[in-house]
């Protein structure tokens, strides 16, 4: 790929007649202020699109962390949108823009093997099992890869759960991580954030809802902390403060640990503009917990601020400083008293004697023939007949059968 040679190319070409024309200029010193305008327009035609091409592998591998993490669209944009606008002259690139169109038409046309994450933008839930997916790039590729087609054994291994079965916290972790953006989740999964830290990951598209204010409340009563992690913006000062008072119809959690974005954690990280529309979002903020210096960025005057996304960081920048915040909170590692240790430790032998048995056990049957009765299709269809057998799966009904014969 020689687009960045390309782009060069095209810019010294650009340039070759403004180059000419000074030139020109110096010796005749009568260049029109008129000739010297159009010039520089045609100096200045190298496309949008041209230059996020060109500079589309770089802006992913700062993103990725050097393909290291999964990247998120608005990541890329980010890592993208500096080089972008020095190199067109232009003071805004759009982020829908660029994820929806150009970032897309990249992909479409290079096929690069890339890990980019777009939002889940609804999900489809299979029948009998109750999985959900959600319908986003990489939720579908992992979903697709683990297609069974119809393929079993018919004498399967029964493993003993090594983990104990849990729901809830107890026994399995000591915090909830709060993320206000849904996007992050695979890049939280590779990184194994839940597992090496033992804490439940919980994110919204927005305010959060009266649901998750409740969850939160119990948590607490169960002396586990909640963690938050916000854009530094309006809205992620909105988002902690629910958090805390509660949605509307609920009770809030009162103690949320804010792990940032605050003043201290956007040193470096791109800024957007944003548009209060003549409104003065100062009282809002303060009385959701900015400080003065924090409201001195977010609303600068004139109906204007500016605000830090957490997706200005690339992947593997927002690993580092999020684990940095949870090492300086204490979160780590949960491990029980002494009594439930020892009763895991005794559960544990339980099972493997069992799993040893059943070992010996199969070898036993699968030496054995196993008679298939006649007519079975028939008697799967006379049992699916039946209105209380309707909502029934298949192999569900052949399983009843054999425990009758």
């Amino acid at each position: 790929m020689n687009l960045k040679a390309d782009l060069a190319s095209a810019l010294k070409s650009v340039g070759k007649e403004w180059k000419k024309a000074k030139r020109h200029a110096d010796r005749e010193d009568r260049l029109s202020s008129w000739a010297l305008n159009q010039m520089r327009k045609v100096s200045t035609r190298v496309t949008t699109r041209e230059v996020a091409f060109a500079t589309m592998e770089e802006a992913y591998l700062k993103a990725s962390g050097g393909g290291l993490y999964p990247a998120n669209a608005r990541q890329i944009y980010y890592a993208a949108r500096p080089r972008i606008l020095e190199m067109t002259g232009e003071s805004e690139l759009g982020s829908q823009y660029f994820t929806q169109t150009l970032l897309k038409d990249y992909l479409e046309e290079f096929e690069p093997e890339w890990d980019v994450i777009y939002d889940a933008r609804g999900h489809i839930v299979e029948p009998h099992t109750g999985e959900m997916v959600g319908l986003g790039g990489l939720e579908v590729r992992k979903y697709i890869s683990e297609f069974t087609n119809g393929v079993f054994s018919e004498t399967p291994i029964i493993k003993p759960s090594r983990m104990i079965p849990t729901a809830g916290p107890g026994l399995r972790y000591g915090g909830i991580l709060f993320i206000e953006k849904e996007g992050f989740s695979p890049l939280l999964k590779k990184a194994r954030i839940a597992e090496r830290y033992d804490v439940a990951i919980a994110s919204s598209k927005g305010m959060p809802v009266s649901a998750l204010s409740d969850l939160l409340l119990e948590m607490r009563s169960h002396n586990i902390k909640a963690y938050a992690v916000h854009d530094f913006d309006k809205s992620g000062f909105s988002i902690l403060s629910t958090l805390r008072k509660g949605a509307r119809g609920s009770q809030g959690s009162g103690e949320i640990i804010d792990l940032g974005f605050r003043l201290a954690d956007i040193g470096g990280l791109q800024r957007e503009r944003v548009d209060y529309r003549g409104s003065d979002p100062t009282q809002n903020l303060r009385e959701n917990g900015a400080t003065k210096k924090e409201i001195n960025i977010l609303f600068q005057g004139h109906w204007y601020g500016e605000r830090v996304e957490l997706n200005a960081m690339a992947s593997d920048q927002l690993i580092g400083w999020l684990e940095r915040k949870l090492r300086e909170h204490g979160v780590k590692k949960l491990i029980p008293d002494s009594e439930t240790l020892a009763a895991a430790y005794r559960r544990a032998v339980f099972l493997q004697k069992i799993d040893e048995g059943q070992k010996r056990l199969r070898k036993k049957l699968q030496a054995q023939t196993i008679k298939v009765p006649d007519g079975l299709s028939d008697r799967v269809r006379s049992w699916m007949a039946d209105k209380q057998a309707e909502v029934m799966a298949w192999d569900e009904i052949v399983w009843r059968l054999a425990k009758q014969s």
